[in-house]
């Protein structure tokens, strides 16, 4: 099934397609180092999601994207894409909750192209570092890097299908029904594997291994909500000349 949208839990050969995506989001977030912490304080944003109360969460985390683009990052930093993925990621639940379909699928949109480009870049440290003959504890890490980096990417293709589904319908009818169920049962098991108590996307694996066939269902029923190939075809990602955090 074409890697778009197909859910994949070891580690992928990474195409040329996106590649460019990278360098967007190295022009567009600066090269300043900074720690290996947040770039934002989203502790009482979280509060507030955690809470239910979805309008005033999403205001709180669209505030925070805001912050976030205006602060200088270091792109070969993999905590800047977690951090990036995770604030849309919560923008995009709460825009789930108001059925603010255009919204959601912007968001995805936003998630799509960061975690392509973390799984660029993952790919392009390790490769580098083969090639100078880096320690084999080193090429380890990497390599476990980019495998989480696949995952992450992978997950995002599935959530983007489920959004696709409900852009088209509305979250009507009966594609849109079982969409929104899936979207739920997606964010459930995302509760249960992804560890955002650094301010920033990091997965459990253990976690991850252990609920796989809550993430191999929602994948599995894909097919019953319709042509998702199409659906990709239909709805590309919008334009990247904006900040990737841009909601």
């Amino acid at each position: 099934m074409h890697d778009r949208y197909c859910v994949n839990f070891s580690v992928i050969p990474w195409g040329a397609s996106l590649r460019g995506g990278l360098a967007v989001l190295i022009l567009l977030m600066g090269l300043c180092q900074v720690a290996l912490a947040s770039a934002v304080d989203a502790r009482k944003a979280e509060t507030t999601y955690q809470r239910g109360e979805y309008a005033e969460a999403r205001a709180m985390f669209e505030a925070l994207a805001e912050e976030f683009r205006n602060t200088n990052t270091d792109a070969s930093d993999i905590t800047v894409y977690r951090e990036a993925i995770y604030l849309y990621d919560r923008l995009a639940d709460c825009a789930f909750t108001q059925k603010d379909w255009p919204a959601l699928k912007r968001y995805l949109d936003g998630m799509l192209v960061v975690s392509h480009s973390e799984r660029s870049m993952s790919e392009a440290a390790l490769s580098g570092a083969l090639a100078s003959g880096i320690a084999y504890a080193s090429a380890g890490f990497l390599s476990d890097q980019l495998d989480e980096s696949v995952r992450i990417s992978s997950i995002v293709q599935l959530k983007r299908s489920l959004v696709l589904v409900l852009l088209d319908t509305g979250g009507a009818g009966a594609d849109g029904s079982l969409a929104i169920e899936q979207y739920q049962l997606l964010a459930a098991a995302l509760r249960s594997v992804v560890d955002i108590a650094d301010g920033y996307y990091a997965l459990d694996r253990r976690q991850l291994e252990e609920h796989y066939e809550d993430f191999d269902a929602i994948f599995a029923r894909l097919d019953e909500i319709g042509n998702i190939e199409e659906l990709w075809e239909k709805y590309p990602p919008a334009g990247r000349e904006k900040d990737p955090v841009e909601p």
